[in-house]
């Protein structure tokens, strides 16, 4: 999904607001809207019209012409008349394979009832909608022409655009309150740092904090969440998740650095972190530092290898507090550990085991703080996948 652009005099803006059911698709803002059949049953199609941008890429005040295109049957009112007489089918492609059904000329009217051209983006869809919209409205409660009305309104305290349903419908709330307080920091934001931060988006923590230091290259587009643009490649990573996620989370904050054994400062007030981060050296140095500064994290890694007839290999996830440090801190981030030289190291990651690592550590961080119920003290996972089996180590 693009990332609809600003506009001018916030119209673009006050239509979601509204509640219209609003995206963007390339040089297209495009809109879902319910409409009747010739036999009176309800439909949804799509009103696509052209984005008038300035050179700053805003969305101008007045609309590109009057006209509409139309993804869908012939919309009829509900005495089975054909709205917008004497308009033809109008095949022209726009977007995703998507080619227009109608292409409708109609203007408002002022008092007088004479013709006249829209005044903004907002005049212009509004009245397009309501009037292809209102006879389904009419006849089926179920259907809005603006459905997630009232989405917008949600407190300043939300951390999310809209209010987290999900969460509301499972009855989470109480559970939610488990891990709302929490500063989480992401070291690492390549293949599974990457999942991590999108599951952690999507909780209620108070605050996110994801750092890394290298670029976006090609083979991080398939290890990643979401599709990339072309234009992505070589920026920072985090800056790349930064704009995808725009708007998301309220709490999240995204830092191009590389931390070490010093970074102390850019700490202060987490309260768990996760450590994706594959070299040895710097995984060692923020592994003492947060230690050292009472922060509980969770290492994840993975070593795959490519044998005959296929991949084979293990992905770890390993919780390290105040309980499990001296059971497992030699083995994550000992001094005998070294990476090994790069031309026998392929570096072989697919984007499953990334989420499924990445889920894992998740799960583990919610379980340590009680928001999965407890049996044994699971500190360390590993998964073989060759044999598929879940290896487990508990501290008690």
């Amino acid at each position: 999904m693009e990332k609809l652009p600003q506009s001018v005099d916030g119209h673009i803006e006050r239509l979601l607001e509204d509640g219209y059911t609003l995206y963007r698709r390339g040089a297209y803002i495009v809109v879902a809207v319910p409409y009747l059949d010739a036999e009176g049953n309800p439909h949804t199609g799509l009103m696509v019209d052209t984005l008038n941008p300035d050179p700053d890429g805003r969305v101008r005040v007045a609309p590109t012409n009057h006209q509409m295109y139309f993804i869908g049957q012939q919309p009829y009112d509900d005495k089975g008349r054909i709205l917008f007489g004497g308009a033809g089918a109008n095949t022209v492609p726009l977007f995703d394979g998507k080619s227009s059904s109608f292409y409708w000329s109609w203007k408002q009217k002022d008092s007088a009832g004479n013709m006249q051209d829209y005044s903004n983006l907002y005049e212009k869809i509004s009245d397009y909608a309501t009037y292809i919209s209102g006879p389904a409205v009419t006849k089926f409660e179920e259907y809005k022409i603006t459905p997630f009305v009232g989405v917008a309104q949600v407190e300043a305290t939300c951390l999310f655009p809209f209010e987290d349903m999900n969460s509301a419908r499972a009855n989470l709330g109480e559970l939610d309150k488990l891990i709302e307080s929490d500063s989480i920091a992401i070291i690492g934001a390549g293949g599974t740092g990457s999942y991590i931060f999108d599951l952690i988006s999507k909780t209620k923590v108070q605050k996110i904090k994801l750092f890394d230091y290298d670029v976006f290259d090609l083979h991080n587009a398939f290890r990643i969440p979401g599709a990339t643009d072309r234009e992505e490649l070589g920026q920072p990573k985090v800056r790349v998740i930064e704009q995808r996620y725009s708007g998301w989370h309220k709490g999240s904050e995204v830092f191009e650095t590389k931390l070490d054994g010093k970074s102390e400062a850019y700490l202060e007030g987490v309260t768990f972190a996760f450590l994706a981060v594959d070299k040895i050296g710097p995984r060692r140095d923020i592994a003492k530092l947060l230690r050292a500064k009472g922060i509980p994290f969770i290492v994840v890694g993975m070593g795959i290898h490519h044998g005959s007839p296929g991949l084979t290999g293990m992905i770890d996830t390993t919780l390290v507090d105040e309980k499990t440090a001296p059971i497992v801190f030699e083995e994550i981030a000992g001094e005998q550990l070294v990476d090994l030289p790069d031309e026998y190291q392929k570096n072989i990651q697919t984007v499953e085991l990334n989420a499924l690592n990445a889920a894992m550590a998740v799960f583990m961080y919610k379980k340590y703080r009680g928001y999965y119920a407890s049996g044994r003290s699971i500190h360390q996972v590993s998964f073989t996948t060759s044999s598929m089996q879940l290896d487990r180590e508990s501290t008690d």
